[in-house]
């Protein structure tokens, strides 16, 4: 598949990516584009890109990520000759067992990554009903939301621009329902201290589990409290740039924290960003235990609150 045919193409069609869209997230489209076009009726009416390419982010090593909707999943028979027809190679295909909602293709095209998608398209919507409803706190099930917001069509019935109306109503009852969940751990009255025993025993994979984990729990407060939907955390910087309310420096004092030698002062550090993530929650969201526990564990080893 020759691509620069395919992104002239997809500029002619007025591509519905961000203007800055980068020109790699342009060729991501141009392919996922000419995919969709060629795809059979049983794939449905909803053909969406995801992923990097659909924010416009896209860089030379990123891969295309679509998905298509449909009433039943296409049978097996179907998926692959789609696949032999447009040329991809290295093929992955997901053998659909009884009763699934969603399957998955994985293969290259020229040189670029592709992962498809089908998935039941009232399986998806009932997903979202939950999520809108607020009935959903698991980070993985949440990002289906950010997945469906920042996705772009590539053949459309008018079920996606529907989707992300419905999501852009944050629900009322999802933060406390996240902070909640924060409080569990961090209110305990040792939570913290195992990080600094873990540095003492020279554990420094243990450690970085423990301080990975309450970073992504500070970030889902962040995300909560500004009502936005949580992202894939690998795009922390871009992802963290939209809040707009966040400790100053959010991203590259995270970064810090995982790029510099384990110390003591990495653990000051870590606790002073919990800190400064608590001390935005609004008032209506109790976080004083969690606080109180953050500035005792400062003060124990030295530190200044």
């Amino acid at each position: 598949m020759d691509i620069n045919p395919l992104l002239s193409h997809s500029q002619e069609r007025n591509s519905p990516l961000p203007p800055q869209a980068t020109s790699a997230s342009r060729i991501r489209y141009a392919i996922a584009q000419s995919l969709s076009d060629v795809a059979p009726l049983s794939f449905g009416q909803e053909h969406v890109l995801t992923g990097s390419a659909a924010r416009g982010i896209a860089d030379k090593f990123s891969d295309i990520e679509m998905m298509f909707y449909a009433e039943t999943l296409p049978e097996l028979s179907e998926r692959e000759h789609w696949l032999q027809s447009v040329g991809a190679r290295d093929i992955v295909l997901d053998q659909e067992q009884p009763g699934e909602q969603e399957v998955w293709a994985t293969f290259y095209i020229q040189d670029i990554w592709v992962e498809a998608g089908w998935r039941v398209i009232n399986a998806h919507e009932q997903d979202l009903a939950n999520i809108i409803a607020g009935n959903v706190t698991a980070h993985m099930a949440l990002m289906l939301a950010w997945i469906t917001t920042n996705a772009v069509p590539l053949h459309s019935r008018g079920a996606l621009t529907r989707w992300k109306e419905l999501l852009r109503q944050y629900p009322d009852n999802l933060p406390q329902k996240i902070i909640d969940g924060v409080n569990e751990y961090w209110t305990q009255p040792q939570g913290f201290a195992i990080r600094w025993a873990l540095l003492k025993r020279d554990e420094p994979m243990a450690l970085a589990n423990r301080l990975l984990a309450d970073i992504w729990l500070l970030l889902r407060i962040l995300f909560a409290i500004n009502h936005e939907w949580e992202p894939d955390w690998k795009w922390l910087r871009t992802e963290t740039q939209r809040l707009s309310i966040k400790p100053a420096h959010l991203a590259e004092r995270i970064n810090a924290i995982f790029s510099q030698q384990q110390s003591e002062y990495t653990i000051a550090e870590y606790l002073r960003l919990i800190r400064d993530t608590l001390l935005l929650v609004p008032s209506r969201y109790d976080v004083t235990q969690a606080l109180a526990n953050v500035y005792d564990s400062l003060r124990m080893h030295g530190f200044e609150a």
